[in-house]
């Protein structure tokens, strides 16, 4: 096993049985083009060539790491499984599917926020992400009003979130200093617009920050009393006391959006 490097924030999922169970979250079915995200020694990689053996999907791995891109490199050779040596925040933006795509990783902590702020800005967004967070990050996500944070409402937004589960340190190889946890994010049923829109999404983004810029004051320190009564909120709420849709609500009514 090559040496971590942590810069990379290397820290290897070492755990088969978590590594499947994350493959079986994604729930891949015929056709369907697959990002894995910084695959390292190939724990989720084994599980995702199985599944897609002799289908008409295809999986992209993308690793930064040469070292392991090498690896994977001659380990996989299937025309339907694609290696990449690059970093996740270049491909992104740059990754335009025709057809519903899924998206899975066992993120490093560093850069999960980016990751995950990237896939919310795609024109075209993932039916399905899995991934293996930091456990408080995890739960940062997943929750909702009155513990409503500017990440979760945020990501809330475009897409239904799941806590599927603890992954204790222990299952990692270095072992890091804190737990993981998986979830999984579907992506919302929105218009069109609101998917696509990156324009919305920057203006949105935004007005969420605003929001939550101070979460200890109430409402009316940060909007005005007009704008609390068109979107018919109450001033007294602090921003951790609305769900994503209640933001996504109060947005559209002060900005006239369908």
């Amino acid at each position: 096993m090559y040496e971590p490097i942590k810069s990379l924030g290397q820290n290897f999922l070492v755990d088969m049985n978590v590594a499947r169970n994350m493959v079986d979250s994604l729930y891949i079915v015929d056709g369907d083009e697959i990002i894995e995200v910084g695959p390292g020694h190939g724990a989720l990689t084994e599980f995702l060539v199985d599944k897609i053996r002799n289908t008409n999907s295809r999986l992209y791995s993308i690793e930064i790491d040469e070292r392991f891109y090498e690896k994977l490199l001659g380990m996989y050779t299937a025309s339907n499984v694609e290696i990449i040596n690059q970093n996740i925040l270049d491909y992104l933006p740059k990754f335009s599917p025709s057809i519903d795509f899924k998206v899975i990783g066992s993120l490093p902590y560093y850069i999960t926020s980016p990751i995950i702020h990237n896939i919310v800005y795609m024109f075209k967004k993932p039916k399905i992400c899995v991934f293996l967070v930091q456990k408080e990050v995890a739960e940062k996500i997943k929750s909702k009003a009155p513990d409503s944070s500017y990440m979760s409402c945020f990501i809330q937004t475009f897409f239904e979130v799941e806590y599927i589960g603890k992954v204790p340190k222990n299952k990692f190889k270095p072992e890091p200093k804190v737990d993981g946890g998986i979830i999984k994010l579907t992506r919302k049923d929105l218009s069109r617009d609101l998917n696509t829109n990156q324009s919305f999404v920057r203006k949105y983004e935004g007005f969420l920050h605003k929001a939550f810029s101070n979460p200890r004051k109430m409402l009316n320190k940060v909007f005005s009393k007009e704008e609390l009564e068109t979107g018919n909120i109450s001033p007294s709420l602090r921003a951790q006391n609305l769900n994503a849709n209640d933001w996504l609500s109060f947005y559209k009514i002060l900005n006239k959006v369908n």
